[in-house]
């Protein structure tokens, strides 16, 4: 939402804004406390089964040794492929990936909450907030029912702070560290 930015005539500077803060701010805050805890593997080492360069016994060629070093070149390529293609999904593909879910998350989102905020006639917080001289900030909040009705209210607040009435009447004051 745009925040409008204006100053009184005494000087003190106030940001006036449509605020849609979720009804549950206690779950808003703990964001991600749904996680699993972590749990960690006991022995951390993969069961893998390297060829051996032995076997078979087949007809000629370079014997032993030969057999031995194919397989050492064979291993290496494996090796250096799953880094490569390692390294392409982790640094390419992975964050695309994540990137297209993340969009489509908050597509449906979007899809769902706002139908049903105005389905269920939830109100828009308008919020009008000043610094406060300990570092936070002093802030008025007022809901109002309906979209237009709350940027209408936004403006019609930051229009009387501008002009010198003194804080909005209506809403409550509060404090924010």
């Amino acid at each position: 939402m745009r925040t409008i930015t204006t100053s009184s005539p005494d000087g003190v500077a106030w940001k006036v804004r449509v605020v849609w803060q979720p009804r549950w701010r206690a779950l808003a805050r703990r964001f991600g406390g749904w996680r699993r805890r972590r749990r960690g593997d006991s022995s951390g080492v993969p069961n893998l089964d390297l060829p051996t360069g032995g076997g078979g016994g087949g007809g000629g060629g370079d014997g032993f040794l030969g057999n031995l070093a194919d397989d050492i070149l064979v291993g290496l390529a494996v090796i250096v492929a799953m880094v490569v293609v390692g390294a392409l999904f982790w640094w390419l593909l992975l964050p695309l990936l994540l990137l297209v879910l993340d969009v489509v998350v908050v597509l449906l989102l979007l899809a769902v909450a706002i139908p049903a905020r105005v389905l269920f006639r939830r109100p828009w917080t308008v919020e009008a907030a000043t610094p406060a001289s300990d570092g936070g900030e002093n802030y008025f909040v007022t809901e109002v029912v309906g979209w237009r009705e709350a940027l209408r209210t936004r403006d019609e607040i930051a229009e009387k702070l501008r002009m010198g009435y003194p804080a909005p009447l209506t809403g409550t004051l509060a404090h924010r560290a």
